[in-house]
């Protein structure tokens, strides 16, 4: 007796309508007739999803070769600008001793002492992409080293005949002793004198302060920098440019660390104090 053939599963769907719950139409489905609804349904859909990454700004987001180039472009100005911060934290370093020589502060400089002079860094690059950069970088420190050198060169040359005027007439009532923390020489003088620039340069700082009353201070060549404290008035601004022997203050007795009419005179050569009694000339 042969078997019977099964029969395919078949199901309906009906539709009611909800308020007198009379059949509205009915959908009769097989097994095959869902899987092909749903073949058909996943193909509108891809389409769908691949039209709008096509034709629309989204394709931008798709991973793509040029992503490399940006991501080797973003090293590479990564790299320029460590390079940018190793020069500026030195040069806020040399700032950080000019700030260190108007506050009196010698220990701090101890460290810009060691290397007095800018020197910038030789910074080599190993991303590949960069080597026309790098040999370019390259060539402009190796020159700005020669530079620096032959600058450091001449000024040891100059120092050994460097000379200062006397800033004021009258008597060394104390003498320069760094372990001591007095960093300068103090010259007693009558009330009303003028104080004199001691060197050619450039006033760099002309303010007054609680403890040291008005000061100026003159930068000069050879990276010498003269200091004038305690004084009643000052004759001059920042920026302005002195010559040897030019009245640049009036000395005085302002400040709270004085004891009568007197110049507190400093000299600090590569952001170090030194004795100014060693350069001045009578």
């Amino acid at each position: 007796m042969a078997k019977q053939k099964k029969e395919k599963s078949k199901y309906k769907i009906v539709f009611y309508d909800e308020t007198t719950l009379r059949e509205v139409t009915s959908l009769s489905v097989t097994t095959l007739n869902v899987i092909a609804y749903a073949g058909v349904l996943l193909v509108v859909v891809m389409c769908i999803v691949l039209v709008v990454l096509v034709y629309t700004p989204l394709n931008k987001m798709l991973p793509r070769d040029e992503n490399n180039k940006y991501r080797e472009e973003l090293v590479a100005s990564s790299l320029k600008l460590d390079s940018i911060k190793t020069v500026l934290a030195q040069r806020n370093e040399y700032f950080s001793s000019i700030h260190n020589i108007m506050t009196g502060n010698p220990d701090a400089n101890d460290a810009f002492a060691a290397d007095s002079t800018f020197k910038p860094q030789k910074i080599n690059y190993d991303y590949p992409s960069q080597q026309k950069h790098d040999s370019l970088m390259r060539s402009i420190i190796e020159m700005e080293e020669r530079e620096t050198s032959a600058v450091i060169n001449e000024t040891d040359r100059k120092e050994k005949n460097k000379t200062f005027f006397n800033p004021i007439r009258g008597m060394v009532t104390a003498h320069f002793d760094a372990g001591s923390g007095h960093l300068g020489i103090d010259i007693a003088a009558k009330e009303g004198e003028p104080v004199l620039a001691t060197y050619p340069g450039t006033v760099i700082l002309a303010t007054w302060s609680s403890e040291t009353g008005n000061v100026i201070q003159i930068q000069h060549i050879d990276n010498f920098i003269s200091i004038y404290k305690h004084n009643s008035a000052l004759l001059k601004k920042v920026g302005d440019k002195v010559s040897t022997g030019e009245p640049i203050a009036i000395v005085g007795n302002s400040g709270e660390f004085t004891s009568g009419t007197h110049l507190h005179f400093e000299l600090w050569h590569n952001g170090v104090p030194v004795d100014p009694e060693k350069y001045i000339i009578e």
